[in-house]
Order: C-alpha cells, then structure tokens, then sequence
C-alpha cells in the first residue's frame, strides 16, 4: 500500500485523488497541502482526506508520507522534487517536468542521486488506445514508419474574464498550449519513432489573454526520415484531435483507425494482432458486447468503471516501488519531450530550423522570456550557416573516454554537459593482446549504439571521411601511429588520447605523418588540466612566482603491452611538463623498494623533480616548490571533472574558427573566450619530450644507469 500526499490541490489534483480512490489496494491519498486554505479544505472534504498541511515542506516532513505527488505549477517542481527525494520519498512530478531546460537538469541530477525513486506523470502512456498505437508503430506491423499527424485543440477554463492564473506564465508554466497540453501526445509520438532530430515550428497568441502563444504549428524530423506535422491551439473554438502514423504498409489512428495495406488482411490476421497487442485490448464493439452492458446498465448492474490512466499509473508505482524496481518514466524521459518543446520555441522565436539535442547554449535553455517572445515577429531568419555543429569522430572504444566524450556531447543533463559538438560515427577497433582492451570494447560498443544512436562503422577511414575532428582513443599506444596514418589526410584534425605513443621512434613517425599531410594535431593527458592543478599553476603565475621543482606521485599500474611507465606513468609526466616546461638533460630511475620507483629528472638549467610511482596506491598528487614557498596539490577533487577538461581542451585547440564554438568550457565562460588551462596547452614539441621522458625512464629502470636524452 503506497501512501500518497499530494502537493497542490488544483484542477490537476482532483485527477489524481479520483485515479488513487480507483486502486485502493494500491494507494491511498492521506495527505494534502496547499498555500490557499479554502481551496485544501474543500478538497480533502470531498476526497475524504484524513489529513492537511499549510505547506509542502511539512507534507514531505510527514512521516506517513511514502510517496509525495507534485500537482503544482511547473515553476514549483524542482524545489519540491529536490526536497522530497532528498527526504527519502518516492516522487510524482507532474508534467512537463519543469518550465525550463536548466531548472529540468537539475531534478535529473537530483534524480539521480537517489535512483529509481522518481517518476513524471505522463499517464497517457497507460492509455491502453495510446498504448496500442505505441505498440503498432514499434512492432513493425505498419511497416517501415514514413510520417506522423498529431492535433490537439482544448478549451482553456474562465476564457471570458481572462482569468488564466499561472497558466500562459512564461516564468511558471514555461509557456502555453505546447508544453502544457501537447508534450501529452509529443511523448507518447516519441515513444513510437525515437527522440527528435530537429524542429521547424511558428507560434502565435490569438484567441486567449495570456502572455505565451495559444496557437502552434511544429514538423518534428524522427530517426528514418519520419517527419510528424504537430499542430495544438487553446479556445480556437476547433474541436478536433488525433494522432495518427503512417507506415508503408498501414496506418493507426486516435480517433481509432487501423487500415493495413498488406496482402495478408483478413480477420484471421486482426485476430493475431489482438493476440499479439499488450494487454487489455479494447472492450468487444460486437453487437452482442454492447447489448450485454446496455442491459447491465438497465438492470443497474453497474461494472466497475475501467481504471483511468491516472489510475493505471498508481498501481503501477505501488507495484515498482513493493518491488524494488525503479519508478516508471523516470525524469530522463520527461526530458526529451521537454527538450522538444523547447527546441520548438526556439525554432518559433529565431525562424529557423533547430537541431536537437540542446544545451546551454540555446537561447531557450533558461527558459523563453516575454522580450524573446515578442520580437519573434520581427526578428529575421538567421542566414544559414555551412555547419551547425561540430561532428566528432571517435576511434577505439575499448577506453571509458569513449563513454564519458559521448555523454557531455550528447547528454544535456549530463554534469559538464558540452553542447555545440555531436558524435558522427566511431569505430570500436580494441586489441586482442591487450586484456584490458578486449575485454571492454564490446561493451562500450554497445552503449556509443544503443544509448546515443551514434552510427558504428567499419574502419578507422569511414570515421573520418563523417568528421570534422577524430579522436583517437584506442588504449594500446602501439596502435596510434597506424590509426593516425588512416584518418590523416581525409580533412580533419585529430587528437590523440594517452599514451601518444610508446617510444620515441613511434612518436616521431606520428609528428611527420601529420607535417606530411598536413593534419592539425593534438595531444595531451588529462592530468593536465585537473582542476586544483590549474588553479595552484595560475595562482603562482599570477604572484609572480617560479616553479623552481616539483615532486608527481602516481599510480604505478602496469600494461604489459604499454611499458613499465607509458600507462599511468603519462599522466605524470604531462603534469611535469605543465608545472617545469620542457629542457629536460638526464633521467636516472631508483626503486627504494618492490613497490615503489622514483624517477629523478634533472633539467639543462639546474632545476630537479621527481616522479614518484608506487604500485598498491592508486594517489595521483603534486607538491610544487616555488622560489618563495611549497604548495601541495591533491588531484582528487579533481577527477570528477577531468573526461570534461580535456574534451574541452581538445576542441578548443583542434576546431578553430571554422566551426560554431558553442560548447562552454564552464558555467561563467566558454572556450571562445578565457578557459583556464589554455596557459598549460602542450606544443607537440612538449608532447614528444613527455615520450621521450619516459622512454629514458624505462631504459634506466631495466640498466640501473642514468640515461642522457
């Protein structure tokens, strides 16, 4: 039993108390709480509430409370979702999930620091005609899908007096008819041909008193070259709505329509598709079905109603949350249709197409403003550009990098999400030899696939011939110079993850691979840009210090095929080379003990530093000596952050002016302006002099002498 508190006790409230009273087995609405005291005492009167609350903070507080149901303006649901998940309820957040992209990634981070414990209300999806629909367009049974139609027209209440309250409020309810009536239907078209690829939309205000529009007209583009015409208006006076999509071999229709165009239509066939549809197939439209409730109803044996959606949806979280299985449509998935209403008023405002997904860049992300509104009418299209955003191409995904560049590019509610670029196609490459590698590529592999929908080619070739830039990713170093081989030349710029490369030779072969093709290339550790690493850097540049030496603890971790220091070791003598510089003389290696190496480096001016590897510890840190103090650095608040840095970093060297810079390096500034670890950028000339650091590192290691580079 799934006891429920509901926060706001509007019109959208008494749906939800109607659905709970429909599955008493499963929920029971005990608790209600509203700011208007008249409004909450009718309510529960008439609902047979037990008990009341003048706020929302002390219905979350209430102990009896299992799950809090969020029936209040959208501008309201973030601080309320936030609160009750971090007081351990289970959450209903009514739709759309906020007025904002910004304020909506925020629930999703809150969300996901308590898994499985929140849930968006779009109920429709319960529907068992909607979710035939769904099922018809997904099984494949109309075919390959070709184009979809979706209308809704509603009358809004009081629309004489234009006593509207929140509703139409840019600021609270993020806008009108489309994000608060049609993300309805918008979710349940999203359910049936994927996430949006783009947006062309017009909007207007014309029939209501309120500051958003009440009228739009939207042609989503889906996966497939589907293209669905959306059209919504508010007290227009039409009284029509539907959606319906069309396959190459039929259509389905609300209100309902199936017509199927294959050869094989007959009622043997209908019959398979009911057998074969979910559950609950719509009650016999038979003659004798609908004589059979007729003379129910006359005698006054009245069926028990059918289950709303509303309805459907509570049984459904008691079952889930009874269980142990995470809530239904968690807020992910009311992200996606928010997003779609969001890109659709941008692409209103601007007059021009706009590419999902979005990001902080989008002028629509924080919300659409009445100034952005009303100048849609006379602001021109923007003329259209060469290339809306920049196509990254990934080779090896046999590394986390691979996982973590394709989340801040292609996840808006991803932490440190960068907006501007998009993976265009990867290819998993991996090496047998290299346990490490072939036991993650698969993997990997498959989420670049089935979460993103990035393409997955056949060669390292195909994947530059698709981008603008290529990372090269593969964790086997070895592997480098003959993967930069295939991608230079074929007009893209390309980074190259760690290790560069695991001896000198290969690095050099690299450089003139790129002088000779002319590729731009870049390459660099993580490491580099940690946060607490930069800020210690700068802070010393900025008091007009020098770094005199430095000691670089690392994880000595081993990669028999990588070398003795190539793996980790990179990471520490890119950080050696972003605190000294280069001019590196000698390199001698001593092990004080079976666990540990010290890698003495002495500079050509004097200056020493000492790499410091230890093989049960994974610490990575740095202690700075200055000419006027110490300064030690503890990279681990770091890590969080550091896939984020380097992507940054590794656009902001390798795109240059030729593409739209839009992803931003932090939440003041993007990488068009300031970012701070450009200072700390390496040349390749540092590059090569980091290899050939620890190519001396290893011969001395395995000679017990110094080595002279």
């Amino acid at each position: 039993m799934l006891k429920v508190g509901i926060v706001g006790t509007g019109v959208i409230a008494e749906e939800h108390a109607r659905s709970i009273a429909m599955v008493p087995e499963s929920a029971r609405l005990v608790v209600a709480a509203d700011v208007d005291a008249d409004r909450l005492a009718r309510f529960a009167r008439e609902h047979s509430v037990p008990a009341s609350h003048a706020t929302a903070e002390k219905l979350i507080a209430d102990p009896q409370v299992d799950l809090v149901a969020i029936a209040t303006p959208p501008s309201s649901h973030e601080a309320l979702a936030v609160a009750a998940l971090e007081a351990g309820k289970f959450v209903l957040c009514e739709k759309p999930l906020a007025h904002s992209l910004e304020s909506a990634r925020r629930i999703v981070e809150a969300a996901r620091r308590k898994p499985g414990r929140l849930a968006v209300s779009y109920q429709m999806r319960y529907d068992p005609w909607y979710s035939r629909l769904v099922w018809l367009a997904t099984s494949r049974t109309l075919g390959d899908l070709r184009g979809a139609r979706l209308e809704r027209h509603s009358p809004l209440p009081k629309p004489r007096d234009g006593a509207y309250g929140w509703w139409g409020q840019w600021n609270v309810s993020g806008g009108g008819v489309l994000i608060t009536q049609l993300i309805h239907e918008l979710d349940v078209l999203i359910q049936a041909l994927g996430k949006p690829l783009s947006v062309r939309a017009r909007m207007d205000t014309r029939h209501a008193a309120i500051e958003s529009e009440d009228y739009i007209e939207a042609a989503f583009s889906f996966p497939g070259g589907v293209v669905a015409e959306c059209i919504a208006s508010a007290n227009s006076g039409v009284a029509r709505g539907g959606l319906s999509i069309d396959g190459a071999e039929g259509s389905v229709g609300l209100p309902w329509r199936l017509v199927l165009d294959r050869a094989d239509v007959a009622p043997a066939t209908l019959a398979r598709l009911r057998s074969m549809a979910p559950e609950e197939w719509l009650p016999s439209r038979s003659f004798a079905a609908r004589l059979g409730r007729l003379l129910a109803r006359k005698l006054g044996i009245a069926p028990r109603p059918p289950l709303t959606a509303h309805a459907r949806l509570y049984r459904d979280l008691a079952e889930s949350a009874a269980a142990g299985r995470p809530l239904p449509i968690p807020a992910e998935d009311a992200w996606v249709s928010l997003e779609a209403c969001m890109a659709a008023y941008e692409s209103a405002i601007t007059g021009a197409e706009v590419t999902l997904p979005l990001g902080e860049w989008s002028a629509v992300f924080r919300g659409v403003t009445p100034d952005a509104y009303a100048a849609r009418k006379v602001r021109p299209a923007p003329a259209p550009r060469a290339a809306t955003r920049l196509r990254v191409g990934l080779v090896g995904l046999d590394t986390s990098h691979a996982s973590a560049f394709a989340n801040l590019l292609h996840d808006p509610a991803f932490p440190l999400h960068l907006p501007g670029a998009c993976v265009a196609a990867a290819y998993p490459g991996g090496s047998a030899d290299m346990p490490i590698s072939a036991s993650r590529v698969d993997g990997f592999t498959q989420e670049l696939r089935g979460k993103h929908g990035i393409p997955i080619v056949d060669s390292p070739e195909r994947v530059a011939r698709e981008s603008d830039v290529v990372f090269i990713l593969s964790s086997d170093g070895r592997t480098h110079p003959a993967l930069l081989r295939a991608v230079a030349g074929e007009g893209c710029r390309v980074f190259v993850d760690k290790p560069f490369a695991i001896s000198v030779k290969d690095a050099e072969d690299m450089l003139a691979i790129a002088r000779h093709t002319g590729t731009r290339l870049f390459a660099a550790s993580a490491f580099r840009y940690a946060d607490a690493l930069v800020a210690a850097l700068r802070d010393i540049r900025d008091m007009g210090e020098t770094v005199k030496g430095c000691v670089v603890r690392f994880w000595l971790q081993v990669q028999e095929t990588q070398g003795r220091y190539f793996w980790y070791g990179i990471h520490a003598a890119e950080m050696l080379s972003t605190c000294m510089g280069r001019g590196v003389a000698e390199v001698e290696v001593t092990s004080p003990s079976a666990t540990q190496d010290r890698i003495q480096v002495r500079y050509a001016d004097g200056r020493e530093a000492t790499l410091v590897g230890t093989t049960n510890d994974g610490t990575f840190a740095v202690e700075l000596q200055t000419d006027r103090r110490k300064v030690a650095v503890d990279l681990a608040s770091s890590n969080p952050s550091l896939a984020a840095r380097i992507l940054w970093a590794a656009l902001d060297n390798l795109a240059g002016d030729d593409y739209p810079r839009l992803w931003r390096a932090t939440p003041q500034g993007s990488v068009r302006g300031e970012r701070p670890g450009r200072p700390f950028d390496p040349t390749l000339e540092d590059t090569l002099e980091t290899v050939r650091i620890l190519e001396a590192a290893q011969e001395s290691q395995r000679s017990g002498r110094k080595v002279v580079i």
